[in-house]
This record gives C-alpha cells, structure tokens and sequence, in this order.
C-alpha cells in the first residue's frame, strides 16, 4: 500500500493540515479498514548555503590542519570528505559470520540542518583541539559583500 504525507502544523495544541483537501480527497479514496496514522517533527534539509560553508570554508581547513599533523593522505576535497565522514557521519555494520564491526560513511545528502551544524561544529572542534587550527565560524552577513 501507498504511504502518504501531508504537510501539517501544531499551533496551541491543534492539529492544523496545510492541504486539508488533499488529506480529505486521499481518506475518501482509501477502502474501509484499519490504519495507522504517526506523526513526525518535520525538519528542513540542509541547505546549498550551509555545504557551501563546508566545502569552501570548512574542508579546505581542515585540509591544511590535517596535512600539518602528518595526515599526509589528506590533500583533495574528496579525501577529507570521506575522512571526516568516516569520524563524524557513519553508520556501523556487523559482519554476522565474524562479529567484525566495520564504520561505513552515510550521505550528506539527507542531512537535516541541525546534522549539518552539527557535522561542521564536530569537525572544527576536532581541529581546534587536536590539531591546533582554527577554522572560522561561518560568516553572519555574506550577503553585503557579495
């Protein structure tokens, strides 16, 4: 069966849909029967603006940080990439026959905007503690320079 979503929004403990026509019109097509219906906290992706900040500002740094450690390995966009990934943003596999267990990166593709901050702040702390190099916070008002 077909799952579907709406759009909807709590305000003073009300349920308000934000297509109230289209939940109706999909609830009057359905046959008779059970259903489950569940509720999740809606959170926006990560925006353009935010990998712009981690590839160009964040990465980079982290390049020079990583190489004047002696992580001689480090030198490309990608390299780092799949570096930090490997740290910060992994999801862990259990090989069944063995009981090895391996860290495989995930996709920054699907980050919501917190995970996204939270990656970036990861990152530059690693680098600030560890590596003794600052990476600067992102820049408040970039758009009256540009």
């Amino acid at each position: 069966m077909k799952k579907h979503k709406f759009g909807a929004q709590i305000k003073d403990g009300k349920l308000m849909l934000k297509n109230k026509f289209a939940f109706e019109n999909t609830v009057k097509e359905l046959p008779n029967g059970e259903y489950n219906l569940s509720l999740e906290k809606h959170y926006k992706k990560a925006s353009t603006l935010q990998f712009g900040y981690l590839y160009g500002v964040v990465y980079p740094n982290s390049i020079i940080a990583l190489i004047d450690a002696g992580y001689e390995d480090c030198k490309t966009i990608e390299e780092v990439d799949m570096f930090w990934k490997i740290q910060f943003a992994n999801k862990e596999i259990i090989n069944r026959e063995t009981g090895e267990v391996q860290k495989i990166p995930i996709t920054k593709a699907n980050f919501k905007t917190v995970d996204e901050m939270a990656y970036c702040d990861l990152i530059r702390n690693y680098c600030s503690e560890y590596l003794g190099f600052f990476i600067p916070d992102p820049d408040p008002n970039y758009r009256s320079k540009i």
